[in-house]
């Protein structure tokens, strides 16, 4: 089994403050064989206001020092992950071009609601006893996701955690799943399958887990064959949490292979 984890963050993420180098040896420690650092880098900022900059100098020069002095402990990818590409396409591919040839992996991901309740992050919506914002916070995320994967399929190489709104819904006890949701789920996924691209199971540090078995059906039975995972680790602690659960999630639906990526190439692990 590949044990690999490609969702995670440094100290360049503004809710991490964990240098890249303790990242990176939980990683070791964790027994893992590759691991990508992804920080944020959003279209809009938490609280809903433009964003769209990235420190790629700081970024780069983090990764260096540390992929030099593991030497070949671990294999160390550069990535990042780009929220709400579908509010500034234009912005989101400058942020890209700037990463250069060391760019190895894009996650495409909405964290935000675009065009609705302030545009901020979905963490500070309230949807305790509000199953009606819940249902609108879904559809926002899948419209815009809609938006990503069928016009801005250059800004990204993994679709990541289409389940986000959950985190947030649940949290606050509003009864809600994908499940309510499935032709545009599905349609999500014929558009990532037909463009090449991954979906990515997140484990949301070791939390997130029961909610894939079905959608890894769906992605399969719609001509997917690319899945990234990833603990989306903030701390040391967090690195690869769920991860080997998740390799075995994907072997039970179907899957042979756990995907990573190389200077935006998918390469292909066997399970």
């Amino acid at each position: 089994m590949y044990l690999c984890d490609i969702h995670s963050h440094s100290k360049l993420s503004p809710d991490c403050f964990s240098p890249l180098r303790d990242m990176a040896r939980s990683a070791i420690a964790a027994g893992l064989r590759e691991f990508c650092v992804t920080d944020h880098c959003d279209m809009l900022d938490l609280d809903g206001k433009p964003w769209g900059a990235f420190d790629w100098p700081a970024a780069k020069a983090q990764y260096r020092a540390v992929s030099a002095e593991l030497g070949g402990a671990l294999t160390l990818r550069l990535g990042i992950e780009l929220g709400s590409a579908p509010y500034d396409p234009a912005a989101a591919r400058g942020i890209l071009a700037q990463g250069g040839e060391e760019l190895d992996f894009v996650l495409g991901s909405l964290h935000n609601w675009i065009g609705a309740e302030g545009g901020k992050d979905l963490y500070y919506s309230d949807f305790t006893g509000n199953p009606r914002l819940a249902r609108k916070a879904v559809e926002n995320t899948l419209a815009h996701t809609w938006t990503l994967v069928k016009e801005c399929s250059d800004c990204y190489d993994s679709l990541a955690h289409i389940v986000y709104p959950l985190r947030y819904i649940h949290r606050d006890g509003v009864d809600l799943t994908l499940a309510d949701f499935e032709e545009q789920v599905r349609a999500i996924f014929t558009q990532v399958a037909a463009s090449g691209r991954a979906i990515e199971l997140n484990t949301c540090r070791g939390h997130d887990l029961d909610c894939w078995p079905p959608l890894l059906r769906w992605f399969r039975e719609c001509g997917g064959e690319l899945v990234t995972v990833g603990a989306d680790a903030h701390r040391p602690d967090q690195v690869a949490r769920g991860i080997p659960e998740a390799l075995q999630m994907l072997r039970a639906a179907g899957f042979d292979h756990v995907t990573t990526y190389e200077r935006r190439r998918p390469v292909l692990h066997k399970l």
